[in-house]
């Protein structure tokens, strides 16, 4: 429910409220009948009391349809969270659940044959949204890469030949066009120690 429709329902539980209280104060012997009489007779004359009772019957109306509607969607939103994390992968067949963990593996096979990369460590993130009535659910994947770099790389370089390698699998094994790379570095080595690896 949306912040307008959460406004309404307060603007309406607090016009019931008062109405519930009004009745509870006529009940009691506290105003005379006459002038009770008088003071309905007179609000039933005014246009504001017609403006007021349609406005009322709109909101009621509205907030019933949001009741109907809004209830259905949230089940499936919430039934789209619980279900467990993976990639939504679909084919002629219909849709195929891959693994986050077979995802991040191939990650980062892919990652680590680019020249540079010392070690890498792939996340993945993937979670299943509704973007419409009629739609079928998608996946959005996160992948996280964090890299560590041998020594005299150029980061940049190494980066982008990463983020191409990963893509390029993506695409080619899973299939997936709607996803995103964060690459991280966590670690570069120096010079000396990449003359010293190459030495031993």
């Amino acid at each position: 429910m949306g912040y307008l429709n959460r406004f309404l329902l307060f603007l309406y539980a607090l016009a019931v409220a008062l109405a519930a209280l009004g009745v509870i104060v006529l009940c009691l012997p506290v105003i005379p009948v006459p002038v009770i009489l008088n003071e309905t007779a007179f609000a039933l004359s005014r246009w504001e009391t017609m403006a007021g009772a349609a406005l009322v019957f709109l909101i009621s109306v509205h907030l019933a349809a949001c009741s109907l509607t809004c209830g259905s969607k949230s089940e499936t939103q919430e039934k789209a969270q619980k279900e467990p994390e993976a990639v939504v992968v679909r084919g002629a067949g219909g849709e195929v659940r891959v693994a986050t963990s077979a995802v991040s593996s191939l990650a980062e096979k892919s990652a680590a044959k680019v020249y540079g990369v010392e070690e890498v460590n792939a996340k993945v993130e993937s979670r299943r949204v509704v973007k419409g009535e009629g739609v079928e659910p998608s996946s959005e994947v996160l992948i996280g890469l964090d890299v560590q770099l041998g020594g005299g790389q150029n980061v940049v370089q190494v980066s982008d030949a990463v983020r191409a390698a990963v893509s390029e699998q993506m695409n080619e094994v899973l299939g997936l066009s709607d996803y995103a790379i964060d690459i991280s570095i966590s670690e570069i080595a120096g010079k000396d120690a990449a003359k010293k690896s190459r030495v031993s």
